[in-house]
């Protein structure tokens, strides 16, 4: 269906129906949406008890209901409460025997640290020493909440919980998806795991001024998009349509949406390496020809994130169907229980903690994307239909041509009066005696009037310009790309990105080389400790140049920064021992900078 295409409005059911997402997952993916009540049926209720190390259970696993947890949400608002759907994660023979028979064997991984620097492993590094002291999720607890889920869970019942927003002008059709776990750290080598998962997709459509219903927007539960990143337009060439049916492609494990199939690159940031790298590469453009193509790679904590829907698929064309559930702010288990749908690790980071459900957040305040889904997905200042674009132009129209009569009056009144105080002038120059007092005032009132009027006049040149490009915009209506709106626009990994054997085994050995590099330098330094560690960090660049394919621009780089430290050695020693030393690396930098400036005019007539 287009973007001009409108559907008369009709039940909220119907509207569900009509716009359900297909999703598509990747193959190897371990758990696909299934009913709540399924799941809080095999999960027992836990609250925590300030200033006390063990947790009272409200309800063991059989003991639950959807029912009795929204009486215990009631009962206990104030305090934390989660759900734990596995007591007793498995080990040793039983483990090793779930991997054997009943994990998923077809997911093929990529190098994820092939994608990213040296840097980043480092800090990966840092983050995965760091689940030895955060509170995680327990090592096999992914193959005990499978079992639970094929043994004890419908395994073709694949509800969504939604429901109908309207405001602003739109509906809003939210689609809420529940998986029994995030498996993206076990399974997939992602960022974290958790028990229980809330995915969402929301479409947005605009009420024409007739009450019609026009799809507008879509907007996906994903990693790294926030504000108006998280929704596409209707007619995005990267979505992909079955019908009036949107296809999201999940992330394996992590279930986050992505527009397009393929393998992305998602980067928890950190904000000071951040800053370095950029003004790093700021510093290399401007010295650097070669550096010109650097991609601006955030610094942070590199994970592939798998969206390749090689996997099952749900919905129209696919072998599973959705079986809808409409729900709302009244619906008892969304508004009474604010606690974590899955065990709660105390996880600093929150990472490694289960989420809270649609409508709250794991603080317990009602989520944006729930209390307004329009502002959440910064729709407030876009305006729903192109009728409606239409008539908020003729509206300012007629507010400018209101005030364009008001600037006229102006003027003609400022005219005025600096004509007769000119007149006036004239008289007394010609027949007064003693008229020179009053003159100095009478030139600050003409100079500010004559500012008023130049004033009024840009004001006036600006106003009817706008005035003229509504009139144009009544026979060409403006249409903006249908990225415009994006300041990241997500792209998967390029199908020729580096996979190359040396590349995937350095990138997955490096860090650790590195480690031992320095635990050498530190114990027996063969040049000095200062030496010793900028050798081998030089040899680490070369190493990774090189596997790159980019040794001959590490060695030009390195070139340059090891003409800008000559010459700081050679001034000092000009200042402090040997002129003729200095003036010789005065020159040799003099050279370097002319060999320079001839690489850049070469790289720019290429």
């Amino acid at each position: 269906m287009g973007v001009d295409d409108a559907v008369p409005a009709e039940g909220d059911l119907a509207l569900l129906r009509a716009y359900e997402p297909v999703i598509r997952y990747t193959a190897g993916e371990l758990f696909l949406p299934t009913a709540v009540g399924a799941y809080v049926g095999q999960a027992g209720l836990w609250r925590r008890r300030p200033g006390e190390r063990r947790d009272e259970c409200l309800a063991r696993p059989g003991e639950l209901t959807l029912e009795r947890l929204a009486a215990e949400g009631e009962r206990f608002a104030g305090d934390g409460l989660y759900l734990r759907l596995v007591d007793h994660p498995m080990h040793g023979a039983e483990y090793r025997r779930w991997r054997r028979e009943e994990a998923q064997p077809s997911f093929r991984p990529s190098s994820r640290f092939a994608a990213v620097g040296l840097f980043a492993r480092l800090v990966d590094a840092g983050l995965r020493l760091s689940l030895l002291l955060r509170g995680t999720v327990p090592g096999g607890t992914r193959a005990a909440a499978h079992r639970l889920y094929v043994t004890r869970m419908p395994a073709n019942d694949h509800p969504y919980y939604a429901r109908v927003f309207r405001d602003g002008g739109y509906v809003a059709l939210q689609y809420w998806y529940f998986y029994p776990m995030n498996d993206w750290r076990s399974t997939f080598s992602g960022v974290n795991d958790h028990e229980a998962d809330w995915e969402q997709v929301t479409i947005f459509l605009g009420e024409t001024l007739s009450g019609s219903l026009r799809p507008a927007w879509v907007a996906f539960s994903a990693h790294d998009e926030v504000g108006d990143d998280l929704r596409r337009r209707w007619d995005d060439p990267d979505i992909e349509f079955v019908g009036t049916h949107p296809v999201v492609y999940a992330g394996a494990g992590s279930h986050a949406g992505a527009y397009l199939p393929g393998e992305y690159v998602t980067t928890v940031a950190l904000e000071w390496p951040n800053r370095l790298a950029a003004a790093w590469r700021r510093v290399a453009r401007a010295l650097l020809p070669w550096a010109r193509d650097m991609p601006e790679t955030p610094a942070g904590i590199p994970f592939i994130d798998y969206h390749r829907g090689d996997g099952p698929g749900i919905g129209v064309g696919e072998r599973r169907a959705w079986h809808p559930v409409l729900v709302d702010d009244d619906t008892p288990w969304i508004r009474d229980y604010r606690g974590l749908w899955g065990l709660d690790t105390r996880d600093h980071f929150g990472g490694e903690r289960a989420p809270a459900g649609p409508r709250y957040e794991r603080a317990g305040t009602v989520r944006p994307g729930w209390a307004n889904p329009v502002a959440w997905a910064g729709l407030d200042a876009e305006y729903p239909t192109v009728e409606h674009g239409a008539a908020l132009r003729e509206g300012r129209a007629r507010r400018l041509e209101r005030r364009l009569a008001e600037i006229a009056a102006e003027i003609d009144i400022h005219r005025q009066t600096l004509r007769e105080s000119r007149a006036s002038d004239r008289a007394r120059s010609a027949y007064a005696s003693g008229a020179g007092a009053d003159k100095t005032q009478r030139c600050d009132k003409t100079g500010n009037g004559r500012e008023t009027i130049a004033r009024l006049h840009t004001e006036q040149t600006a106003l009817r310009e706008e005035l003229d490009a509504i009139a144009r915009a009544r026979t060409q209506p403006p249409i903006d790309a249908p990225h415009a709106h994006l300041r990241r626009r997500a792209l998967p990994l390029a199908a020729d990105a580096p996979r190359r054997r040396f590349l995937a085994i350095w990138s997955a050995a490096s860090v650790s080389v590195l480690l031992a590099g320095v635990a050498l330098v530190v114990i027996s330094p063969p040049i000095g400790v200062l030496w010793s560690f900028a050798g081998l960090m030089a040899l680490m660049l070369a190493i990774e140049a090189a596997a790159r394919g980019r040794l001959v621009r590490f060695a030009a780089t390195a070139a340059v920064a090891g003409a800008a430290v000559f010459a700081v050695l050679g001034a000092i020693e000009v200042v402090v021992r040997n002129w003729r030393a200095g003036a010789a690396a005065v020159l040799i930098l003099a050279a370097c900078v002319l060999l320079v400036g001839n690489l850049r005019a070469w790289m720019t007539t290429r």
